[in-house]
């Protein structure tokens, strides 16, 4: 009897035994199961912070940027270089290198990442240049803050409010062809009434001698003397702006901003002027020296983007001059009295009026062409001239080159600069973009081991799918957005 009673307790113990195993195993596939996601997520985020930790070093110690450079130094840029990164660096996590050697140790995971898959990517180049503008912006608001915006939304507020859509150069060209239409009718001789003999008659308008300094070129008259122009040229076809580009998905975009799009362009504007060089201020170790006024033309050579520059300034300094000096009644006095002698001398009062027009526009000229000297001198240039502020008195006039080096400076007003930073607002802001990412591929290439770098191979955003397999016949797949933020 009592050998029947221990064989009752065995075998309940051994069914007990039985469902708490069973319970046990299952638990610990669970807890395995668990882990094993667990895992899978971690190493993801740690792969693709890895992945983001190759950021470009050269275009971050430049630019401040951050991007991936698909190209690695290695030929030309392939999404598929990074996705190999990050299953490396998952598999290598997965497998603890090192770890193995441990006696009686086991990997109870067991997991491999078979294969990775970049289902959605930026590169910088994407929405017209909108990926790299997103990462300027967000540096610009980050490293400066709200005050800085409100003082630089005040500082160029004048320039946007003022009428610069005079064309000087246009108006001059409609009062010459009057002129010469109404001076055509006339007779080639007329009677002198005194002796009554025929005076041939050779028009010589003196503003036109001004016209004939205009056709030569401003560069020239306005570079300071002591100053060494730069004879850089390029190619420009080499570059990302000349060539067909790499597109990403341009899905992924960063947060929006909280920035209107005015804000945001001045601080897009700001960095440029930052980060690049200009006539006034070179950027060392760089390609090209006027990087600015590149943006601006984009030009073969430093000295035809400064001189398409020093046009542009010259048309908005024409535009306020020309404004001014019809204002002035002693000025415009000035010139009646000089183009009626002039009219006058050749017997054609008719023609007074338009003289009178084209004595405006060469002043209005020869008083721009100073208004850039002093810019290019490194001093401030009031926006708005008074008769104070005005600097070609008009028995100057026919001999203005002379005296462009004669002139009060002013403390307040605006700089060469400024007058870029002007520019730049008022152009396509593709074609800034993309001829800035033209300047970071001239700069950086120049660097060691980055001779194939470009600037549509550069990534800042994926969206990534890795598929994992384990020894244990689990399969898992994780899709994760990664971002620089």
């Amino acid at each position: 009897m009592k050998g029947e009673k221990k064989a009752y307790i065995t075998l309940y113990l051994t069914l007990v035994l039985g469902v708490l195993l069973s319970l046990v195993f299952v638990l610990l596939e669970g807890i395995r199961n668990k882990t094993m996601r667990t895992e899978v997520e971690s190493v993801m985020d740690i792969g693709l912070y890895s992945v983001f930790g190759e950021y470009h070093r050269q275009l971050l110690e430049q630019y401040d940027l951050f991007f991936i450079d698909t190209s690695y130094g290695e030929g030309i840029s392939d999404i598929k270089r990074s996705e190999e990164h990050l299953q490396y660096y998952m598999n290598e996590n997965f497998h603890k290198r090192g770890v193995q050697a441990i006696i009686g140790y086991r990997d109870l995971t067991n997991l491999n990442c078979d294969n990775v898959e970049f289902e959605n990517y930026m590169y910088a180049t994407d929405n017209q240049g909108g990926v790299l503008k997103s990462q300027i912006v967000d540096y610009m608001q980050n490293k400066n803050g709200t005050d800085m915006i409100e003082n630089l939304l005040e500082e160029f507020s004048i320039l946007n409010t003022n009428n610069m859509s005079i064309d000087i150069s246009e108006k001059w060209n409609e009062a010459d062809e009057t002129l010469n239409k109404l001076f055509a009718e006339k007779k080639k001789e007329m009677t002198d009434p005194e002796t009554g003999e025929q005076i041939p008659i050779v028009w010589d308008n003196p503003a036109d001698r001004i016209k004939e300094i205009r056709a030569q070129g401003t560069l020239g008259l306005v570079l300071p003397k002591e100053k060494e122009l730069s004879s850089m040229v390029i190619h420009p076809e080499y570059y990302v702006s000349h060539r067909n580009v790499f597109e990403g998905q341009g899905t992924l975009m960063h947060q929006k901003s909280l920035l209107d799009e005015a804000t945001e362009n001045l601080l897009l504007r700001q960095y440029f002027m930052e980060k690049c060089g200009t006539f006034m201020s070179d950027k060392k170790d760089s390609v090209l020296k006027y990087q600015i006024e590149y943006m601006l033309a984009g030009k073969e050579s430093d000295i035809e983007n400064l001189e398409s520059v020093v046009e542009d300034i010259l048309h908005i300094r024409e535009g306020i001059n020309f404004t001014y000096l019809i204002s002035d009644k002693e000025k415009v006095a000035e010139a009646e009295a000089l183009a009626w002698m002039i009219s006058a001398l050749f017997f054609s009062p008719q023609i007074k009026e338009v003289v009178k027009m084209t004595i405006m526009y060469a002043w209005t000229y020869a008083e721009s062409v100073k208004d850039v000297r002093i810019l290019l001198d490194g001093n401030k240039l009031p926006l708005l001239k008074t008769f104070a502020t005005w600097n070609t008195p008009l028995s100057q006039l026919f001999m203005f080159s002379a005296y462009l080096d004669r002139y009060e400076e002013s403390s307040t007003g605006m700089t060469y600069s400024d007058y870029l930073h002007f520019l730049l607002s008022v152009k396509e802001e593709k074609i800034i973009l993309y001829r800035f990412m033209d300047l970071c591929e001239m700069d950086i290439r120049i660097t060691e081991g980055n001779q194939y770098f470009q600037m549509d191979g550069c990534v800042s955003a994926v969206k990534a799918t890795a598929n994992i397999s384990s020894g244990y016949g689990n399969g898992y797949k994780i899709t994760r957005t990664y971002t620089y933020e």
